[in-house]
């Protein structure tokens, strides 16, 4: 009973910080909203900018201490990495196409950010490669690994949350399925980092990954274009 309160108490502790992420973005997307009716790119940059600096403040303890170990022993956390990284991204490709057949389009999130990289490729880049690596790996990954010891429970558990958190977006229940294509990835990232035990593993493959996404769709694109 005693060990169920902790394992309650550090599971509320954890879903605080997620809370406090999102009403933190929200605020700050209300001042700016009111002061401008167009969301830019810059603006958004900014609020992830202060986003990063939030979760740097919380996290700052368990990131110094990983860096001192990354930097030593990063080839093998890395070559692991990838080999987790590339399972799972053929997993999630095999799903993907499937679900792609049934339902016959992609998910909102995924639209979003395909429109976002074709208006303003810099800035995209920004977010896609640097911001969302850092903040979702120390918030659905780094944030909950006191909770588990089991590195299978601990990689489903992130992962589903990972997924679920890429479909708020979402305006359509027809999409709902598309929590698994997500979820995959998520649980890849939730493995690599449990078995390294360093957060900058998965933040690297993460990055690898939306870098890789971005760079197709700027070739799609100039296709497209031409």
């Amino acid at each position: 009973m005693k060990k169920f309160l902790q394992k309650l108490k550090l599971f509320g502790k954890d879903m605080l910080i997620i809370i406090g992420y999102f009403l933190l973005m929200s605020v700050l997307t209300y001042i700016i909203a009111i002061k401008s009716d167009n969301l830019t790119p810059l603006m958004q940059t900014i609020i992830y900018s202060i986003l990063s600096i939030y979760l740097l403040i919380i996290f700052r303890k368990e990131l110094k201490s990983a860096l001192k170990d990354f930097k030593k022993n990063h080839s093998g956390y890395l070559l692991r990495g990838f080999e987790i990284y590339f399972l799972s991204y053929l997993v999630m490709i095999f799903v993907q196409m499937i679900l792609f057949k049934l339902i016959g389009s992609l998910p909102t999130n995924e639209e979003l950010n395909r429109e976002a990289i074709r208006n303003n490729v810099f800035h995209s880049a920004l977010q896609m490669c640097i911001f969302a690596p850092f903040q979702e790996e120390l918030l659905f990954r780094q944030n909950f690994r006191n909770l588990f010891k089991n590195k299978i429970a601990f990689s489903i558990f992130t992962g589903i949350i990972f997924g679920a958190m890429h479909l708020i977006a979402a305006t359509s229940l027809i999409e709902l399925p598309y929590i698994l294509t997500y979820s995959i990835m998520g649980i890849g990232l939730g493995y690599m980092y449990f078995d390294s035990d360093n957060i900058y593993t998965s933040m690297c493959l993460h990055s690898f990954n939306n870098t890789f996404a971005l760079i197709v769709t700027v070739i799609e694109a100039f296709k497209w274009k031409g």
